[in-house]
């Protein structure tokens, strides 16, 4: 064999075993999930159009480390418990964890917002609007729900609503997602 035929023999080899392993690791559950996202900075349209659910929620307790939802080897996430006081797209279970990115900040067990210019960090009996990315919106056990968009309800809960819907009735149709991985 010549050398072109033994590195196309070892690359295919090493996708073989390492597929493999990926598959055994991976085996028990089968999920799918999207991997596009958002820009950083979207638009409103932008927002409801890429969103999986938009509401008007209520923080219901501090931020904080869940390592159960989002793994004790991620410390830069944070879920806060919400409560949902009107919802305008996707079906919301009536409390969810809602978690974002951040940055320790400030006095110990602080955070501060990490990624984005539209997320702020909630505090507990405060309104906010939030829109979910990725996650599950019906707070199943073991699930988490991943905030794109977390901004004060400036208008209150009513005009948050009426905003939103009229975003959301003129936001184009979702772009086909070509990064979709099933496991």
């Amino acid at each position: 064999m010549n050398v072109k035929t033994w590195v196309l023999a070892g690359t295919a080899t090493a996708v073989l075993l390492g597929s493999g392993w990926y598959a055994w690791e991976s085996s028990g559950t089968v999920h799918t999930e999207s991997l596009c996202g958002m820009p950083s900075g979207a638009t409103d349209a932008e927002v409801a159009t890429g969103a999986q659910g938009i509401a008007v929620v209520e923080a219901t307790g501090e931020a904080a480390h869940d390592p159960q939802a989002v793994g004790a080897e991620n410390p830069e996430l944070v879920t806060t418990p919400v409560r949902i006081v009107e919802s305008m797209k996707g079906k919301f279970a009536p409390s969810i964890g809602v978690s974002q990115r951040v940055e320790p900040g400030g006095t110990p067990g602080s955070f501060v917002v990490a990624t984005s210019n539209r997320e702020v960090m909630m505090e507990p009996g405060e309104r906010y609007v939030v829109a979910i990315g990725p996650g599950d919106l019906e707070a199943r056990p073991g699930t988490t729900t991943f905030a794109t968009l977390i901004q004060p309800a400036h208008r209150g809960a009513a005009g948050e609503v009426d905003y939103w819907r009229d975003v959301i009735a003129k936001a184009p149709p979702k772009p086909t997602c070509e990064d979709t991985v099933t496991q």
